[in-house]
């Protein structure tokens, strides 16, 4: 879960070109332009050291955000956010200050703690803060340097596809071993530069908003889909997975899709692509052909990265968590410069290859953009009966308006503690309000909380739950723990694993009569999103039975994930959902909204206070403000951020027509 406090936001600052040369090429004229952006950065005081037991907790005005890598100082952080143009290229960043300043102290600064795992089944608890060896034994300073940056490319608010230039600065630096720090003071500027090639020519022939990626069993059904977003302003197109594979010839099937799904925009300049197709029996499928991809079983294949996470207090030395289904790969077209990202920078093909040792450490050996250049997200329908039931949903839901569904401006939070308390209340809870927070006058919130069992209210146990869904909602958001079959969280006063609440299970979806009041729904926990999951081969995946093949659901046979199977059913549901395909994160200590937390209520600052209006831009908006706030990357954020996996048409209007 992810701290968002306010940092600096610069959009094209104080831009101006420092020379041209014009060229000609046949019929292309070409201008290439040096181009600078600079920004002040002030930090108007000395660093501020507060005793917390044996450790310094440092602050600095100016530097509102931390540093969080486990077992390594705690130190401030400020993040200084520019977008260039996409076709930007040459691209340098520097920051420059006076002279450090330096501080001898008594004590040493606080290391970070180890993340925990938001699983039904388990849960990773702090077990102290326990410093890296490496570092707090070094004389080095720590960070290394003041200033970080990364240039990411991807779609901005306004719809447009540029350069994210995002620059993290560390005005505090300390070295454990002389238990010195080094500090910047006063005034200091960043400055980038870039040259930029104006290439002017004729515009394309045709445009398209959403493509349409289906198999040829698919297609005829499909059709009404495609006529009524042609109808309502949405030009649609629908491309069959079969012509794909005639056409393009990538490393294996998903690097096909991707493969189309770039032409597509270069030629057609489409915003938004949806698969239609998931797994092609409940029964039993052979989901994973190796390390990288499922394709044969799956009617539209699905990349897995290989993110492999290990549970720092497992005696095993084996991964908790080695890899997960991952459809933001086809959304990640570019990284900087417009370059083709296809997720494996290191050339091996092994595709999204990123590791953390068991404490919590990080390899990166494949350096992942991750940031969406077209809103893509799937309908895993297994059946043709499927296909017809959610399609039915979206038309029936974009035909009428936000003023025919009064119920649409409620916000339903269910949570409760889902590991300690925060701020004197629980920490799922927090999550959710900071949610309506964001929400703000658009929505009435109804809050379905632990803490109801004491002061009178609804509470997040399946009779409430069910009863406040039959009302309708626009929105829901569930905070807490979570499998492929179930979500839970814990009492107020509960203690992991003894006192869940009840939550909801799948085998409960029977009594969800909503009928056409369908919210989205976000959902906060482990494996609530697993779209991989068939009968046969959970019923197989017994507990804490390791191995590539896992799917968390205790032994228990599971026909579908939670998140989709919200969004299939006939007669309520969801309309659309988001929720993980691996483990949840959260943090050991400090403010609950870091890692999985940030994204599921980024979504709603994405809506509430960037406007976003339709599913895609909503998704979008809450990997992009991630990115944002924290730049420098680790395993962590590469696992939640790619496993954070939207359920719908990326193209629905939120609200309806």
């Amino acid at each position: 879960m992810k701290a968002l406090l306010p940092i600096g936001l610069v959009v094209l600052l104080l831009i101006s070109g420092v020379g041209a040369a014009v060229t000609n090429t046949g019929q292309k004229n070409i201008q290439q332009f040096e181009q600078t952006c600079t920004q002040s950065v002030v930090f108007p005081s000395e660093p501020c050291f507060t005793v917390q037991g044996e450790y310094f907790d440092v602050t600095m005005d100016g530097a509102p955000l931390q540093t969080r890598t486990p077992g390594a100082p705690i130190v401030p952080t400020s993040v200084y956010n520019f977008q260039i143009p996409a076709h930007a290229s040459a691209i340098s960043v520097s920051c420059h200050f006076n002279e450090a300043k330096t501080l001898h102290l008594s004590q040493k600064i606080r290391p970070a703690p180890r993340y925990i795992f938001r699983s039904s089944g388990t849960l990773t608890t702090e077990k102290g803060r326990e410093e890296n060896e490496h570092i707090y034994g070094s004389s080095a300073f720590y960070p290394s340097s003041s200033f970080e940056y990364r240039i990411t490319c991807g779609r901005n608010d306004d719809n447009i596809i540029v350069n994210f230039v995002d620059v993290e600065i560390y005005p505090v630096q300390y070295s454990p071993a002389n238990n010195e720090v080094k500090y910047l003071s006063g005034q200091g500027e960043i400055t980038i530069t870039y040259s930029l090639m104006s290439l002017i020519h004729n515009p394309l022939n045709e445009e398209c908003d959403l493509v349409i990626i289906a198999p040829e069993s698919f297609s005829q059904i499909l059709q009404k889909l495609v006529d009524h977003k042609n109808a309502i302003g949405t030009t649609t197109i629908l491309k069959t997975a079969e012509d794909i594979y005639d056409e393009y010839e990538g490393r294996d099937r998903p690097e096909d899709i991707k493969l189309f799904i770039r032409d597509a925009y270069e030629t057609w300049n489409i915003t938004s692509v949806l698969l239609v197709g998931g797994l092609k029996s409940h029964l039993y499928a052979d989901d994973r052909e190796d390390a990288n991809q499922g394709s044969t079983d799956w009617w539209i294949p699905v990349r897995y990265t290989n993110i492999y996470l290990y549970d720092a207090y497992s005696a095993t030395a084996s991964p908790y968590e080695p890899g997960c289904p991952s459809d933001l790969y086809y959304a990640d077209l570019y990284k900087k410069t417009l370059i083709f990202d296809d997720w494996d920078t290191n050339n091996n093909s092994i595709f999204a290859e990123v590791k953390t040792d068991m404490y919590g450490y990080s390899q990166i050996d494949d350096t992942l953009d991750l940031r969406p250049d077209v809103y893509v997200s799937r309908l895993p329908c297994t059946t043709k009966r499927e296909v017809k039931t959610i399609i039915n949903k979206i038309i029936t839901y974009e035909q009428t308006t936000v003023l025919e569904k009064p119920w649409f401006d409620t916000m339903m939070t269910i949570a409760g503690k889902t590991s300690r308390l925060y701020q004197g209340k629980p920490d799922g809870e927090y999550v959710c309000d900071k949610a309506i927070e964001y929400m703000g006058s658009l929505v009435t919130p109804v809050r379905l909380y632990a803490t109801n069992n004491d002061t009178g209210g609804p509470r997040p146990i399946p009779e409430d739950i069910i009863s406040e869904f039959k009302k309708g909602a626009g929105y829901v958001n569930f905070e807490g723990h979570g499998n492929p079959l179930r979500w839970d969280t814990i009492w107020a006063d509960g203690s992991y694993p003894a006192d869940w609440c009840g939550g909801l299970k799948v085998s409960d979806f029977i009594r969800l009569t909503n009928r056409d009041k369908l919210p989205v729904v976000i959902i906060g926990g482990c494996h609530n999103g697993l779209f991989n999951v068939t009968m046969l081969q959970s019923m197989r995946d017994l507990p804490r039975f390791l191995n590539r093949t896992r799917y968390w659901c205790h032994g228990v046979p599971a026909p579908v994930c939670f998140a989709w199977g919200l969004c299939i059913l006939p007669y309520g549901g969801a309309i659309a959902s988001v929720a993980g395909t691996g483990l949840g994160i959260g943090p050991g200590g400090g403010t609950p909204l870091e890692y999985s937390a940030a994204l599921e209520s980024n979504f709603f600052y994405a809506i509430g206070q960037k406007n976003a209006s339709t599913f895609g831009e909503a998704y979008k908006g809450a990997i992009n403000r991630y990115l944002n706030t924290h730049p420098t990357l680790d395993a962590m954020d590469y696992h939640c951020i790619s496993i954070y996996q939207p359920f719908g048409d990326p193209s629905l209007k939120l609200g309806g027509g």
